[in-house]
């Protein structure tokens, strides 16, 4: 008996850090083998104009009506993620830990990731 309910035990705690562990995604899947860069390369980097890439950071500002834009920080700079060109939102998420598959796009003085799919965690 003793025996079952320490098995019991180990499978509550496993399911509890499988739960807790997994992110949200939304939109498409992040592809793991693009380039993962710091918010600031984005500003810097005009080579990455019109690339796909990963950035990494908290949510600092979110679009309150619809959820179809954010302002994302990583301690080096913070960008504008539209995520309306591809058709998707976001629930509220200020604050939380997001990871960012998007397309770099640039005007004149401003950049901002075209978000393709989101993972929070």
């Amino acid at each position: 008996m003793k025996r079952v309910k320490f098995l019991f035990f180990i499978l509550i705690i496993f399911s509890l850090l499988t739960v807790s562990c997994s992110a949200e995604k939304f939109g498409g899947q992040i592809d793991k083998n693009l380039p993962v860069i710091k918010v600031k390369d984005a500003f810097l980097d005009p080579s990455l104009q019109g690339k796909m890439i990963i950035v990494e950071g908290v949510i600092s500002t979110q679009c309150q009506s619809s959820g179809c834009w954010f302002f994302l920080s990583d301690g080096t700079a913070r960008v504008f993620v539209n995520l309306a060109p591809k058709g998707f939102s976001l629930p509220p998420k200020t604050g939380k830990k997001a990871k960012v598959m998007g397309e770099v796009m640039r005007d004149q003085h401003n950049v901002q990731i075209i978000a393709h799919g989101i993972e929070i965690y």
